[in-house]
């Protein structure tokens, strides 16, 4: 598993909306970003790993979904035949109780077959909507 910090995500985007859901549900975070693999390129089966979103505590918390895609991979061909592919084996969006914020795992791979072929993933790109119940908060300039 390889972790990424938080200071290597890239074109971070995170935007609050305030909602009526379930279980007590009144916040929805979206979180969008990319990062670079590090060393360059990821071959095989890789999982990456990266903390976003606000902190939360485990009651704040209700659920996170999310997607993923490549943005940047390489092939490189020497041989004929050959076969190549990348794609993004499994996703996953939960809880941290060690930071309070969501986790994010990326389960990618890349394969290549033939003498000399490879094949990698350098980039991956990300959205995490996150679900929590937060208290009210006073509005500025409120007398009760």
């Amino acid at each position: 598993m390889i972790r990424i910090q938080p200071n290597q995500v890239q074109n971070l985007q995170q935007i609050e909306a305030v909602v009526a859901g379930p279980e007590g549900a009144n916040r929805l975070f979206t979180v969008a970003g990319q990062f670079e693999i590090p060393s360059g390129s990821a071959s095989q089966n890789q999982t990456f790993t990266v903390l976003v979103g606000p902190s939360l505590t485990r009651q704040q918390f209700l659920r996170a979904i999310a997607t993923a895609s490549l943005t940047k991979t390489t092939a490189i061909v020497q041989s004929l035949p050959s076969d190549f592919g990348w794609g993004i084996a499994g996703i996953d969006a939960d809880w941290d109780d060690e930071s309070g914020q969501v986790e994010l795992r990326i389960e990618a791979f890349a394969y290549a077959s033939g003498a000399n072929n490879s094949t990698s993933i350098n980039s991956l790109a990300f959205q995490v909507t996150i679900l929590a119940a937060m208290t009210a908060k006073t509005p500025p300039g409120f007398i009760g």
